[in-house]
Order: C-alpha cells, then sequence, then structure tokens
C-alpha cells in the first residue's frame, strides 16, 4: 500500500512538473509574439501614413490649401507618434524587464497607467483616424472653384441691353455644393478715362429658379453669397450683371470668383 502511494506521488509530482514547463513555455512564446507583434504595429502604422498621403494626392479634390490644415496635421503627429513607438519599443524589451502580456493585464487590473509604447501606439491609431475623416470631410464639404461662362455686350454702360451673362457650369458630381460664394470686380472699360467704378451699382441677378436671393444691389467690387437650391437637377445656374452709372461712363467686368460650398 505504501508503495502505491509512493509511486502515485511521483507521477503526480512528475505531472505537475511537465504542467509547469509547458505553461512556461506558452507564456515565454506568448510574450515573444506580444512584443514583436506590438513593435511592428509601430510600422504599420507609418506604412498606413504614407499610404494616407498617397491616397490623398491621387484624390486631392482641389480648392483652398487652408481646408487641409487638419488633414497635414493629424497626418503628420500620426507619423511621429509611430516613429516614437518604434524607437520606444524594441522587440525584446519585454525580456529585460521581465514583463509579459500576463503581467501587463495584471497591470492594468491593479489601476496601472498605460505605458509609454501603448499610448504611442493608441495616439498613432487616433492620429490617422482623424487624419482620414478630416482629409473625407473636405472631399465631401469642402470648398471648390466654381467655373462660368460669360457672354453678352461689352463695355457696360448701363443702356437698355447692356448686361452680361454668366453661366455657372454644372460641377462633377462629387463637386456639388449647397452655396456659392461669387466675387466680381467692375472697372473702367478704358483705364485712361475719368474713373467712374466708385459711384457705380452692380445689379446681379440669378435667372434660374429656386437660386435666392433673386436679386442683389451691390458695389463695383463686392461678394454675394447664393443658395443654389437643386443644382443637380439643372445643367447649372444662370446670372445676369447689370450697372447703374453716369451717362458716358463705361465700365467692364475686370474679374471674378466663384466657390461652391456647403452650409
Amino acid at each position: 500500500m505504501s508503495e502505491r502511494h509512493g509511486n502515485s506521488d511521483q507521477v503526480s509530482a512528475h505531472s505537475t512538473g511537465d504542467n509547469n514547463l509547458v505553461v512556461g513555455r506558452v507564456n515565454t512564446l506568448s510574450q515573444i509574439f506580444y512584443e514583436r507583434a506590438t513593435f511592428a504595429m509601430g510600422w504599420v502604422f507609418l506604412v498606413l501614413a504614407a499610404a494616407l498621403a498617397g491616397y490623398a494626392v491621387v484624390n486631392w479634390p482641389g480648392g483652398s490649401r487652408k481646408q487641409y490644415v487638419g488633414f497635414f496635421a493629424f497626418l503628420l503627429l500620426a507619423a511621429i507618434a509611430a516613429v516614437c513607438h518604434v524607437g520606444v519599443r524594441k522587440p525584446d524589451s519585454g525580456h529585460s524587464g521581465g514583463v509579459g502580456p500576463h503581467a501587463r493585464r495584471q497591470e492594468f487590473r491593479n489601476g496601472a497607467r498605460p505605458r509609454l509604447p501603448d499610448l504611442l501606439l493608441i495616439a498613432a491609431l487616433v492620429f490617422s483616424l482623424l487624419s482620414w475623416w478630416s482629409f473625407e470631410n473636405v472631399v465631401r464639404n469642402g470648398e471648390v472653384t466654381a467655373t462660368f461662362d460669360v457672354h453678352g455686350s461689352r463695355p457696360l454702360t448701363g443702356a437698355p441691353g447692356s448686361v452680361l451673362t454668366m453661366k455657372l457650369v454644372k460641377p462633377d458630381r462629387a463637386d456639388l455644393r449647397d452655396r456659392l460664394r461669387l466675387t466680381l470686380r467692375v472697372g473702367e472699360d478704358d483705364p485712361d478715362a475719368p474713373a467712374c467704378s466708385h459711384k457705380t451699382r452692380v445689379d446681379l441677378t440669378a435667372v434660374t429658379a429656386g437660386v435666392t436671393p433673386h436679386e442683389a444691389d451691390l458695389p463695383a467690387r463686392s461678394t454675394t453669397d447664393f443658395a443654389l437650391g437643386d443644382l443637380t437637377g439643372r445643367t447649372g445656374a444662370v446670372f445676369e450683371i447689370r450697372v447703374r452709372t453716369d451717362e458716358g461712363c463705361a465700365l467692364r467686368l475686370v474679374g471674378w470668383q466663384g466657390i461652391l460650398h456647403n452650409d
């Protein structure tokens, strides 16, 4: 009986030792995988930042450069966080400190603060997502340049029939916006003639139904904003320009700029 008990104890001890050895090896392998995986994530986010930059170049929608400040700022921060993570996190850093994934999870359970490499990885992810969102927001809602076809009598004298017609060319579907910010500059037709533009008023009329305001009374150099309505169902929008000025004054449309934007 005693021998049987003794053999049983030896087998139990031997089994326990084997189990400890297997568990130890599994923990070691999981720790190595964890450290190398988290180290590689820094490179993944660097590649992601480069991919976002390439995507932006290929799909650049145009418009004012100031719209892209957020995109570039977040992209730069994501790249910096990824570089710092690669520099801080070494593949074998877990072995030197003796901190494996189980110990790390235990630290979190005990209320320990996340380590610097973990924070940098989270920052790289957050900034990458913000960069992507910022760019897509500009693509959908950012300002784009409007194109006009201008026809009519020149110079503008204020006489009946002296009118310019500006037709807003319907933009591509990706560039459709709700509003138009139109800037006009009316100046002297003959630069050597007496100045008349300072005492000239411009009547700007939206011929196309659904565009508001329908009429605008503006100075010779001015900017006004129009709500375009359902531009998707039309080929564009048409505006007429007339002037009210002194008799004998001859003017012309010196320049214009149209910016499509959303509310």
